[in-house]
Parts: C-alpha cells; structure tokens; sequence
C-alpha cells in the first residue's frame, strides 16, 4: 500500500493577524468610550491643526476664485459695528474700506488662524488688535477682536457688542452644523436695516436658475450636482466639515425677515472650479 501523503499546513498566520486586529479595534472603541471627552477634544485640535495647514496653502487660490467678486461688496457693503463668522487668516480685510468701519468682531473657532488674522487686522488698517477675555484669559479688547467660537452657541462678547450694522461671512457656510440655525442667529444679530454680506461656495443648481450671472460656464449640472453629494461625506471629514452641496442660497430666500435679498450665482466649467459654484451678495434686515 501507498502510504497516505499528509500535507503539513504553515502557522496560521491570516487568522492570527484577524484576531489580533478584532481585538484591538474593541480595545480602541472601549478606550474611546471610557475617555470620550478628552479623545472629542484631541481629534478637534488635531483636525484644527490639519486644517489650518490646508487652509493655509489653499487660501491664494480661492482669493483668486473670488477676490473679483469679493472686493466690490467688501469695499461697498460692509460697514458700521462688523461681525465677520470664520474669518480664517483674515486676507479679505484688506478689502475693506477702513474709514467706513467702526468695530470689528471676528469670530473665528480654529485658534491656529488667530495669529495670522490678527496680522492681517493690523495691515487692514485696525490700530488695536486684541482678544476677548473667555477666550484668552487676561487679555482685552480692541477695534479689532478675536473670539474663539462659533454661533452654534453665540459667545457672551458676540451677544453683549451687537446688534452689528453687518455681518459678514465668506466660505464659511459650507461647513457650519446648522445652516438654518445659523443664518437664524445672524438675522438675530443684525440690527432693523441691517446687512448680510457674503461669498458662499454652494451645491449646483439647475438650468432655470434666475440668479446665475451672464458670464457663468455651461456645465452638465445633473452630473456635477450628483458628483458634490456623492463625495460630500469623504471631504467633509479632510476639510473642515466643509459641505459641498449646501444649498445656501436657497435657504436664504426661503427665510422670513429678510426685506430682500440680492445675490449672484457664479459657475466655471473648469475642472480646478466646477466643484464649487459660488453664490456672492447680501441679504437686506426688514425695519420694523
């Protein structure tokens, strides 16, 4: 007889390996349920640092997207007591008339951008720079204030220096958790007569869009509107939350209280722009 031939397996090194990594993916979820608190609050700071350094680099290529759309409403509508929600490094304060501005209040929650922005309020122009006292213990105020926050919860210095002759905002909303809440809470701190300033990147809109400006670029709108809600949920998680398809212009002028709102839409078919169609303009405070 032929004796049997057995084969002789190898260690079982798949199997351990699969073991190992369940184990450790349970570790690291109950690691995370027992420090949550303090794991949320160092995932933000490094996503803040993360970004900071994104933003940083590709802040020269969005002045360039916008700044000719920008400048105009910058010189011309923004005046009086300012609040300007995210204002990042601060480059589109060299855009303002100076001489037409009074107080300026920047809220900005990405404490990496406060160097950079309080820089940028000194070449704009604002002889004071300083700091709310919740944000930065012991420091004062100036002309130009930074305060560390967001308008999910409005910050004491924001509420008690309002209601602001305008509110100012650019690329901002796209990233904001409540675009409804927080254009709400913007109405709310705007005096009667008060102005809403912005540039907003936004989802596409269709064809019989009114507010698309003459000099916009035919793009396939069905395709590039399913494209932004596909890869939304990817790059919101590397960019600052940012929301490719925010429909804030829409919002806008679904909103009560506004005595009107005026706004442009802007399109490029370019691969580097397609993906964000931009909306520029300001929305009008009704007076009692």
């Amino acid at each position: 007889m032929t004796p049997v031939q057995r084969h002789r397996e190898g260690y079982p090194w798949r199997r351990v390996l699969f073991g190992c990594s369940v184990v450790l993916l349970c570790w690291g979820i109950g690691l995370y349920r027992e420090y949550q608190e303090i794991a949320d609050v160092r995932i933000k700071q490094v996503q803040d640092w993360a970004y900071a350094k994104t933003w940083t680099l590709a802040s020269g290529f969005t002045a360039e997207r916008v700044d000719s759309f920008r400048a105009p409403l910058w010189k011309n509508e923004i005046s009086g007591n300012v609040l300007e929600i995210g204002p990042g490094l601060g480059d589109s304060l060299l855009l303002l008339s100076r001489e037409r501005v009074g107080r300026y209040v920047a809220l900005e929650p990405n404490r990496h951008f406060h160097g950079v922005l309080a820089d940028n309020a000194k070449r704009a122009g604002f002889m004071s720079v300083g700091y709310d006292a919740e944000s930065s213990p012991g420091a004062s105020d100036g002309e130009f204030t930074i305060v560390n926050g967001t308008l999910d919860g409005v910050p004491k210095y924001v509420a008690e220096h309002g209601p602001y002759d305008t509110v100012v905002s650019s690329m901002v909303l796209c990233s904001v958790d409540d675009l409804q809440g927080t254009l709400e809470r913007i109405w709310e701190l705007l005096k009667p007569g008060g102005r809403f300033v912005f540039v907003e990147h936004v989802r596409h809109t269709d064809a019989m869009d009114a507010s698309v400006d003459g000099e916009s670029e035919v793009v396939n709108l069905r395709m590039w509107g399913w494209i932004q809600e596909v890869v939304t949920p990817v790059w919101s998680l590397f960019t600052g939350n940012c929301h490719l398809n925010r429909r804030t212009g829409e919002a806008l002028d679904g909103m009560r209280g506004w005595e009107k709102v005026r706004y442009s839409t802007r399109r490029s078919s370019k691969l580097k722009d397609v993906m964000g169609p931009f909306i520029y303009g300001v929305a009008f405070k009704s007076q009692p």
